[in-house]
């Protein structure tokens, strides 16, 4: 049979090397965890590892494993354009096995949605792809194919919260420590690749992303960095962007009201009150940043149609409201059809997800950090801000939410404003023209591309 001559690429740090070889081994460690920043090549580096390690080996049976189907066809793209095509090696791409001719060896690749179909013959190697998002029967269920085997397993992710594969990086990282201590080889082994140390990524780009990102998404998905979940507005933060005195409140009912209103043209933000929650509207001078909260109003216990009425009159007291931004979820279907009746109201329904909550309060973080917005001295803002917290589920999910007895409807409205200011601000956007951007091929993209002959248009 003719030699098979796999095209891998040559990596580009020691790790990544040492990722390359692993699955081709044998003995200790067993297992391999790699924290990755984002674009370090992680994915790459397992794939290559495995289309290395598999032809060596005759009757054995390989495995990639995702969280779902679109990112097990980044690894058969990949595998697929390291390895030659039939007669050497058959791809039967509807039920996504790779087969070696005169060899018994083949390579499957899994969505990791039922676990369970993971358990039965015994695998020689497996990679677990974006683990963080993965369940852990995912990783159960397939060291049960190991038993016999004696194989490697490579989890390989961008850290997300600390969920299961945390725990698993812990676990290997005190294993190492240990071993070296008693003078042996560990059974697992743990490693952080930040995308810093991908000479390919242009340095610029972490700038970039470093200033547009909340410090604690920048720390997780660049550095590699396992970010506990707890408090997302660090007090510090609130205090500095606390820019007035007290106000007055009005008995049960709170609200303050710049001065100047009637030459402020605005946005706003409303969160609707449900069972024992608040209504709150906050309103935003806009025009420039950083941007100013320049009234509230806060209340509870009215009627639905009290509540629309109250935001509509607090909202004329401004020269121009350019757009109220409020809470659809749930009762808010209902708002949405009274403020349909306001006479010259331009209003937006914004349906809360967990992903729109994120990317809100990622916005509203990074507003903060970078001093972009200001507060009045307000105490049940400050309080809330303070118990905001973030948790992360066994998935990798980030989960937005006030702490316990306590409210987040302030967060939220504040949310729902500074959306609304970021869609109204007036931007100023440099054009270039592609003729006039050159080819610039020191990208972690086109490195990656070229090195496996595949084209940006190319299809599955």
């Amino acid at each position: 049979m003719a030699k098979i001559i796999n095209k891998i690429f040559a990596p580009h740090s020691d790790l990544q090397k040492k990722i390359m070889e692993y699955l081709a081994g044998e003995g200790e460690p067993y297992i391999m965890w790699i924290a990755s920043g984002t674009k370090w090549g992680k994915t790459l580096a397992a794939c290559g590892s495995l289309a290395n390690a598999a032809p060596k080996k005759k009757n054995t049976l390989w495995r990639i494993v995702a969280p779902i189907y679109k990112q097990v066809k980044i690894s058969w793209k990949y595998i697929s354009n390291i390895w030659p095509n039939e007669p050497y090696v058959k791809k039967n791409k509807s039920d996504m096995i790779m087969s070696l001719a005169g060899t018994n060896t083949d390579i499957q690749f899994w969505h990791g949605q039922n676990p369970e179909d993971l358990e039965g013959e015994g695998v020689h190697g497996q990679i677990n792809d974006e683990c963080a998002k993965l369940k852990q029967q995912v990783f159960d269920s397939s060291r049960t194919t190991f038993t016999r085997t004696r194989g490697r397993m490579l989890n390989i992710s961008t850290p997300r919260g600390r969920n299961w594969f945390y725990r698993g990086c812990m676990r290997a990282k005190a294993e190492m420590r240990l071993a070296e201590e008693e003078g042996r080889t560990p059974n697992e082994v743990f490693y952080t690749a930040p995308t810093s140390d991908n000479p390919f990524v242009p340095k610029e780009s972490i700038e970039e992303a470093k200033k547009l990102l909340p410090r604690r998404l920048f720390e997780q998905y660049y550095e590699a960095v396992f970010v506990e979940s707890g408090q997302v507005f660090p007090t510090p933060e609130i205090d500095r962007a606390v820019w007035r005195e007290p106000f007055e409140r009005d008995g049960a009912i709170e609200y303050w009201i710049h001065e100047d209103c009637k030459k402020l043209t605005v946005v706003a933000g409303c969160d609707w009150a449900k069972k024992q929650d608040y209504t709150v509207l906050t309103v935003w001078n806009h025009e420039k940043t950083p941007y100013r909260m320049v009234g509230f109003l806060r209340f509870q216990g009215k009627r639905y149609t009290d509540q629309v009425v109250d935001v509509a009159k607090f909202l004329r007291r401004f020269k121009e409201c350019e757009i109220l931004y409020h809470d659809k979820t749930g009762v808010g279907e209902a708002l949405d059809d009274m403020l349909n009746q306001v006479p010259n109201l331009i209003y937006k329904g914004v349906t809360f997800t967990n992903a729109s909550k994120s990317y809100m309060v990622n916005d509203l973080i990074t507003a903060m950090e970078r001093r972009e917005i200001l507060f009045p001295l307000w105490r049940e803002l400050q309080q809330e801000f303070e118990v905001f917290e973030v948790d992360t589920t066994e998935l990798g999910n980030m989960r937005y939410q006030a702490a316990e007895g306590s409210h987040d409807d302030i967060v939220f409205s504040c949310c729902l404003g500074i959306s609304a200011a970021n869609e109204y601000t007036d931007k100023t956007f440099e054009v270039s023209f592609l003729d006039d951007l050159g080819k610039d091929k020191d990208t972690v993209e086109s490195y990656m591309n070229g090195m496996l002959g595949i084209d940006d248009e190319d299809e599955f």
